[in-house]
């Protein structure tokens, strides 16, 4: 099932994954119904629900036909990552906003991505990859406050070189807004992207400018099906994040080498190689490469254990 994305009527686009979500979906929508700024439409693609997440989304549909631009239910299961490429690549405002189907939105989320975006294209131009991201407040499945800032609990370093992104993010998908310049950069996402706002925020890094919001704009839900943070802290956990460090940096010349900087490309380039060594040949690659992760302790962890 699916229905056709409608003409760009509206200057924003929210975009939604969804995958059994029915218990979530409720307070989501509520809360997209109460922003101030209401000049949006929500563009969604479900993920393969077996809940009854679809027909949430009908009888909304129903509700506010004029708040829909299209949702599309194939009954495929691509991940969110595949899933919310997908989605930009059928969005057609000019600036879009990923959202999750879990979390909650204060009121003048949108307003203030918005303001702050149209600020950054007039001062770097609409063909200029930009992106806006903001602080979360994070609860849990009961609406219990875990952390009043998601920044502050994992430490968060903002003043980022455009190389700590290749190993570090502090962009959360559902925190950010972006324009119709970085969605034609990032998207298609490569099949090697470990995630698609990591990727995002990867190329407009790279290509064009982030801004922080330094504040919360959200509720970001965890509960047992959205674990905080990815297990990172085992051997075997810092492993996986080598390999896939690698992958993504090797997608990331196949796409792009042609644009970088000679310096630039072997430092990516650098990273890349990192998976397929070992041990201390491993450790002077680090070294000498200076593929070091934005926290001290980080950066010793992995010379010590990848």
């Amino acid at each position: 099932m699916g229905t056709a994305v409608n003409a760009p009527t509206v200057p924003v686009q929210v975009l939604l994954s969804t995958w059994n979500g029915a218990r979530w979906l409720p307070a989501l929508l509520e809360s997209l119904q109460q922003q101030s700024f209401q000049d949006w439409q929500l563009l969604v693609r479900d993920d393969g629900s077996t809940d009854q997440t679809l027909r949430i989304l009908l009888e909304w549909q129903d509700q506010f036909p004029e708040k829909v631009a299209g949702i599309l239910a194939d009954g495929v299961n691509l991940g969110s990552t595949r899933s919310f490429s997908r989605l930009v690549e059928i969005s057609t405002a000019e600036f879009l906003c990923f959202c999750d189907q879990d979390d909650v939105w204060f009121p003048e989320k949108l307003e203030v991505q918005y303001q702050h975006l149209r600020r950054l294209q007039g001062e770097y131009g609409e063909h200029t990859p930009l992106l806006v991201h903001s602080d979360l407040a994070v609860i849990d499945q009961h609406k219990e406050i875990l952390a009043v800032s998601f920044w502050e609990s994992r430490d968060f370093d903002l003043a980022q070189d455009k190389r700590a992104y290749l190993l570090d993010n502090v962009v959360t998908g559902c925190a950010t807004a972006f324009n119709r310049a970085a969605a034609a950069k990032a998207f298609p996402a490569p099949l090697q992207a470990m995630q698609h706002d990591r990727w995002l925020a990867l190329v407009c890094s790279w290509f064009g400018h982030i801004r922080a919001i330094p504040y919360p704009l959200l509720l970001y839900r965890q509960h047992e099906h959205n674990q905080l943070g990815a297990n990172g802290g085992s051997v075997r956990g810092l492993e996986a994040r080598v390999q896939a460090w690698g992958a993504q940096a090797e997608a990331f010349l196949c796409r792009f080498g042609d644009e970088l900087w000679a310096e630039d490309y072997r430092h990516v380039e650098a990273l890349a190689e990192l998976r397929h060594l070992r041990g201390w040949e491993r450790r002077q690659h680090i070294l000498r490469h200076r593929l070091f992760k934005q926290r001290v302790l980080a950066s010793l962890a992995l010379l010590l254990f990848a």
